[in-house]
């Protein structure tokens, strides 16, 4: 019975497979099909235009980046050699002085990271002292030559070389013409590491995800920079294959070098995202209706999660970029190409004392009227028309006027920037007044110094000249008066006048100490001086003191030092003679120099320590035995005025080292003499 009926059933008459209650729901699940297909569609061109978008966006982006980068070296370096005038023109004196080249170049490695070497050239390019590394080649030669013809001939404009080797590294130059007031004039020139610039590239292709290179521009296929650094880091592969420059591949140019920047989409990612598209495309056709609603739906929420994340990092962006602008102590105010106040920051109205809407939409000219009358605009429109810059670049002096009519200067700094169609130029502003004023107090403050330097040359002077003789008379004659006539004096005139006669030379001998301390401000120009030889030529000098009192004089090490012969001599001779007159009277004095380079991170320099065994200096006065006339013994016990020691700080510190005392009440001292090293 049960497969009889299920006979009848398989017998039975079938429906057709598309009968016409199915047409109406096929047609919709080929609308539907139809509509997944174009919207995957659209998804592919879209993600193919993005992917344009963003290559060209970072080609431009990452360009100004690295020009804007190389315009603020070359201004670094501008400045650098404005400040370096002296040394320049000391160099230009002598090129042979290597000491000061030297100088110069450890004051370019620790302004400039990644300085490889410089040089300095005369008028027509050619350096004028051989590169101390070897890194001139012909390349930089040629770059120095057409700098000539750009800087300081004005035969048309200089272009960055192209990034070139070395025995160790490859480099691109930096050159900037120098002026001296004599009229003349010459090159700046310094070799750069190209890691600053493989730096930029590596931050570019971290938020972009595309490859960026830096290429030859007339060699496109020629890699000059890549995140990984220059040519010499690149293991041999030092051209972009030609198939990655058939494709979708962008550059753009770097006004004043020799380079072009490429930008290669990461096809392979872009097409992994075409495939899932497409496969998504598939799966939804083969779904049907209801696999095609839970796409749409998933795509859909993706799209609304993606602007939603794009949505908040934008406002973390603005609220970052808030935040920095109202934390700002220098005023700020962009204005358009017409001069007028768009944006201002709370600094800017508390250095002016304006409320925002007073400002917003009115001329820049009401904050800093021109001297001259005319607008501030009008500099802005010469720009905009010719490109010719009078308001762009270093910062400059300008006079700012407060809302209650007070007059004062600023430091005003002008950036610009492109937002579609319009120019937006941005102004930093910073009170100068303060500053000022403490120049003014420099200027008042060194009019004093030179005031106390003209009377103490004035005391000196009447120390030495109209002092000297009268004591020195007075104590000549009452040695006279004493040998003549001391039998005819009572035992108490005898005193007096033999107290007279004493005071009178001690008189005349502290007149003498302060005519040699104010003249140990005179401080001649430094010379390279051996430290053996001026304490052998002492040991001669202390010769019969040392048999006198049965001392022994050790030297060991030697060493070269700055300074002036005879006020190194005047140092060391104070030290020994202390040695020598404040020994211990139950034994032989014993003196040791100990000369010795010291290592640290500063400047090279010399310790010299002059050590005894003599009595001592209590802990409580080792800095007073440095101040002038400052005594630990009666005179009679120790003869002497108190000023060796002042006579030694005062020679020390001009020039540049430093002098400090150890000691041991009853076991000896040890002073410390620390001064610059002469070059070898």
């Amino acid at each position: 019975m049960a497969v009889k009926h299920d006979d009848a059933v398989s017998a039975g008459p079938r429906r057709p497979l598309l009968g016409s209650s199915l047409w109406l729901p096929l047609l919709l699940v080929a609308v539907s099909c139809a509509a997944i297909v174009y919207y995957g569609q659209q998804v592919v061109v879209a993600l193919r235009e993005a992917a344009v978008a963003s290559a060209d966006a970072g080609a431009r982006a990452t360009a100004r980046e690295i020009t804007g980068f190389i315009d603020r070296e070359h201004e670094r370096l501008g400045a650098f050699v404005e400040e370096k005038r002296d040394e320049i023109r000391a160099v230009l004196a002598d090129p042979a002085n290597w000491t000061a080249i030297e100088r110069l170049q450890a004051s370019v490695k620790r302004m400039f990271r990644g300085a490889i070497a410089f040089t300095v050239t005369d008028a027509e390019g050619a350096p004028l002292f051989e590169d101390f590394d070897g890194l001139v080649g012909p390349v930089c030669q040629a770059s120095m030559r057409d700098a000539v013809r750009a800087h300081v001939r004005g035969d048309g404009p200089f272009e960055l070389p192209p990034i070139h080797p070395v025995p160790d590294a490859y480099h691109f130059d930096l050159i900037v013409p120098w002026h001296l007031d004599s009229g003349e004039t010459g090159l700046f020139f310094v070799s750069m590491s190209p890691t600053r610039v493989a730096e930029l590239l590596d931050a570019a292709e971290q938020a972009s995800g595309t490859r960026i290179l830096l290429v030859g521009r007339d060699d496109p296929s020629l890699i000059e920079i890549t995140s990984q650094g220059a040519r010499d880091h690149l293991g041999g592969d030092f051209r972009v294959e030609t198939a990655a420059l058939e494709g979708d591949h962008f550059a753009a140019e770097l006004p004043g070098t020799h380079w072009r920047l490429l930008v290669l989409p990461d096809r392979a990612h872009l097409e992994t995202s075409i495939r899932e598209v497409y496969t998504r495309v598939g799966t939804s056709i083969l779904a049907l209706l209801a696999i095609s609603g839970a796409l749409l739906y998933l795509i859909r929420r993706a799209e609304r999660r993606n602007s939603n994340l794009f949505t908040r990092s934008l406002q973390a962006s603005l609220g970052r970029q808030r935040a920095i602008l109202q934390s700002m102590v220098d005023g700020l105010v962009t204005i358009d190409d017409t001069g007028r106040i768009l944006n201002i920051n709370p600094a800017l109205t508390q250095l002016f004392g304006y409320q925002p809407n007073e400002l917003i939409g009115n001329n820049v000219s009401m904050l800093m009227p021109p001297p001259d009358g005319t607008q501030h605009d009008s500099y802005i429109k010469h720009y905009v028309d010719t490109g010719e810059s009078r308001i762009l670049g270093a910062g400059r002096k300008v006079m700012a006027r407060h809302k209650n009519g007070r007059v004062f200067p600023v430091l005003l700094t002008l950036g610009e920037s492109i937002e579609g169609d319009q120019r937006i130029f941005v102004g930093i502003l910073h009170d100068m007044s303060a500053f000022e004023e403490a120049q003014r107090q420099i200027v008042d403050q060194a009019e004093v110094i030179e005031r106390s330097r003209h009377e103490m040359d004035e005391i000196s002077q009447i120390a030495s000249k109209d002092l000297q003789l009268p004591l020195q008379r007075i104590a000549s004659l009452g040695e006279m008066l004493g040998s003549e006539h001391g039998s005819a004096l009572s035992h108490f005139e005898r005193a007096q006048l033999k107290s007279l006669t004493d005071e009178a030379r001690g008189m005349s001998e502290l007149v003498k100490g302060l005519a040699d301390y104010t003249r140990v401000e005179d401080r001649p120009a430094p010379a390279s001086v051996e430290l053996t030889d001026v304490v052998q030529a002492l040991r001669a000098d202390f010769a019969e003191q040392i048999a006198e009192t049965g001392a022994s004089l050790s030297v060991t090490g030697e060493g070269r030092v700055l300074g002036d012969p005879k006020q190194l001599r005047q140092v060391l001779w104070n030290l020994l003679d202390n040695a020598l007159k404040f020994r211990d009277p139950e034994r032989a004095p014993v003196i040791h120099v100990d000369i010795e380079p010291l290592d640290d991170d500063g400047a090279p320099r010399i310790c010299i320590d002059v050590s005894d065994e003599g009595i001592g200096i209590p802990e409580d006065q080792l800095e007073a035995v440095f101040e002038a006339f400052r005594r630990l013994h009666p005179r009679d016990q120790y003869p002497g005025m108190g000023l060796g020691l002042s006579f030694c700080r005062k020679i020390v510190d001009g020039l540049g080292g430093e002098i400090s005392v150890t000691s041991e009440l009853g076991r000896g001292s040890r002073f410390r003499v620390v001064l610059p090293r002469a070059a070898d």
